[in-house]
């Protein structure tokens, strides 16, 4: 079969467009409307869907191709798909409760996927998956319906097994939680569980669902209120993880090893995105992504993803667009639809007015980002930056400084000017030391900020201080940056630093390396407008590079613009105890003199004479020959 690898390719369907007919034969096979759903999505225009979409359809379609394959252990069962399309559509329809509920497609392909893929002894393939979608498309329900099919199906024949409803607080444990009693309420009721419900004694209560002849039990938990240790989930519904603190992740590892060992164990994760990209859900899809851009290879193959976003912010102002993060507009009836098309459109013009477009971006369109909060970049734009490799040996250096303060880290920012066929171009990069007496340990420093400061030594990012008593070692500092220059023959043209935090730097520079040109820059909007305002342009139109570094990464999108009374502005932070912009500070510092390197650049093999007229010409030569003797 075909292989692909779909990094960096935006338009997914285009692809693949060429080998329909290598799919259109599964239709044959498989009659179930999740595979009918991937299938329209790859190969018709029944479907507006975004990247994410696009990777998981085809994901699926590409799976059901390789059945049968020496490396991929697992089948698509068709028994499992009808039983959990068969449960979906038992409940009563809230708006009509004559009718039952009939799944939309893209629902249905969620479900049939989580159910259906199996393992060769016939347990879950997918023990985790990554579920994101924008709010009010129903997303609760497909959270109910996936726990009651595990109490009511799964584990009907089973004794003793717990079965989790979470959330990072008891407000949204609580309302998940009490859609699956409702639904539980109804499904006992309903003549294919009627009787043997009552046989084994269960009750849908205030705080759980509870069998007591053989005590399988949904309960609730919540990453505040612990409650996770010493129980055995079947299945856990994580509901908005999205906005789980960092320092709270080690919860979530209760949930998982606590699964171990049990066949049909699932983990399934629900959100919407939020402004904060350091949360491990964020972390997660990422990771996702790429495993399953690669196609060919078998990596995640226990994980399931899909996210319905839009693929760019620009699309806040294209609501012909908003289908891709709202697929419920794709399969309500027309009026509904029209309804919920005209509700978006108000909710979005209210939020513009409001100041607010940024809750609508996260929420409505189920984009993480930070645009719309007088964000200093955009994460697109941060992103499109990164690259794999720069060798940064023998290169003109512009260095800034930024010294920390009790808690802050102290960062060196790195601008090293290039070109890439004639552009002009600049690639960033910073080097931290990163203090923990404010915090104790260097465990809760990195707990704190949502960063492992461990990790990130070990690549190269960061330097802990080598002091016991947890503050910045400013000889470490100094000899680092020292060692750095020398290592990498960099030729240094300027550093830049705020004057008020870097003085013993200047002193240690002016006795021992006095070829370093230093530059004070106050930290003033005065002073910070232009530097401020150009590196964001840059970013904005290409000319940064920059490797994956997830301290710089969240420097930057941590920083907010911030505009004095004369419309001056520098970057500020929002969260004053976590939210670090110390690497962007001081690659600002930077680019004060950085900026100003290509103003008299030429390429190679320019020649000065070219800009000179006759005369000029021959007074040069009469310089430097005279009358030629």
């Amino acid at each position: 079969m075909q292989t692909f690898d779909f990094t960096g390719v935006h338009d997914i369907c285009n692809c693949v467009k060429p080998y329909q007919s290598d799919y259109q034969k599964l239709l044959d096979k498989y009659h179930d409307p999740g595979t009918r759903y991937a299938y329209d999505v790859m190969f018709t225009d029944k479907y507006m869907t975004g990247r994410d979409v696009q990777l998981a359809c085809i994901r699926h379609l590409n799976d059901l191709l390789r059945i049968g394959n020496d490396d991929f252990p697992y089948q698509y069962n068709s028994d499992m798909v009808n039983a959990i399309e068969y449960f979906s559509r038992l409940l009563p329809n809230p708006d009509d409760t004559s009718k039952t509920i009939q799944p939309f497609n893209w629902q249905s392909f969620i479900l049939d996927s989580l159910i259906g893929w199996r393992t060769l002894d016939n347990g879950t393939r997918f023990t985790t998956s990554n579920i994101s979608i924008a709010r009010q498309q129903g997303k609760t329900w497909l959270a109910s319906i996936l726990i009651n099919f595990y109490y009511f199906v799964v584990c009907w024949n089973a004794t003793s097994q717990d079965l989790l409803v979470a959330s990072y607080d008891s407000e949204h444990a609580t309302k998940l939680f009490n859609d699956v009693s409702l639904q539980a309420k109804t499904i006992l009721s309903l003549p294919d569980f009627a009787d043997d419900a009552r046989e084994r004694g269960v009750e849908a209560q205030t705080t759980q669902v509870i069998a007591k002849n053989t005590k399988n039990t949904i309960r609730k938990g919540t990453s505040q209120g612990g409650g996770f240790d010493s129980f055995h989930n079947a299945i856990a519904v994580y509901d908005e993880i999205g906005n789980l603190r960092p320092a709270l992740n080690e919860t979530l590892k209760q949930i998982t090893s606590g699964q171990n060992g049990i066949k049909n164990r699932m983990f399934v994760k629900i959100s919407t995105a939020y402004p904060d990209i350091k949360v491990k859900f964020k972390n997660d899809e990422d990771v996702t992504r790429a495993a399953i851009e690669h196609d060919a290879v078998r990596d995640a193959d226990n994980v399931f993803q899909v996210i319905y976003s839009q693929d760019s912010e620009d699309e806040v102002f294209e609501p012909e667009t908003w289908a891709k993060s709202n697929p419920n507009l794709l399969e309500l009836q027309k009026s509904k639809r029209d309804n919920l098309q005209k509700a978006l459109n108000q909710d979005r013009n209210d939020n513009e007015r409001e100041g607010t477009l940024e809750t609508f971006v996260n929420k409505s369109l189920n984009l993480w980002s930070r645009r719309f909060q007088n964000s200093y970049l955009s994460l697109d734009n941060i992103q499109r930056s990164i690259i794999d490799h720069f060798d940064v040996n023998g290169r003109d250096v512009f260095i800034g400084f930024d010294g920390s303060q009790t808690n802050d880290n102290t960062s060196f920012g790195f601008i090293y000017p290039y070109t890439d066929h004639d552009k002009h171009m600049f690639h960033v990069q910073q080097h931290s030391f990163i203090p923990f007496a404010q915090a104790k340990t260097i465990e809760a420093k990195s707990k704190q900020d949502g960063l492992d400061y461990l990790k990130l030594q070990d690549e190269g990012f960061v330097d802990i201080t080598n002091l016991a008593s947890g503050v910045i070692n400013t000889d470490q500092v100094y000899q680092w940056l020292v060692d750095y220059v020398n290592q990498h023959r960099l030729k240094v043209k300027f550093i830049i630093a705020d004057p008020n935090h870097g003085e013993w730097l200047e002193k240690k520079l002016e006795n021992y390396q006095p070829q370093w040109q230093w530059f004070p820059l106050p930290p003033t909007s005065f002073k910070l407008n232009e530097p401020t305002k150009d590196f964001q342009n840059l970013f904005i139109n290409g000319n940064i590079s920059m490797l994956n570094d997830p301290l710089l990464i969240d420097g930057l999108n941590n920083a907010v613009l911030v505009e004095d009374r004369g419309g001056s502005v520098k970057i500020d932070r929002q969260n004053r105890t976590s939210d670090h912009i110390d690497t962007t500070d001081a690659l600002i510092n930077a680019h004060a003199q950085a900026k100003f390197y290509f103003e008299n650049y030429h390429d190679e093999g320019y020649n000065p004479l070219n800009d000179l007229d006759a005369q000029e010409k021959r007074d040069f030569f009469k310089a430097m020959f005279g009358g030629g003797k």
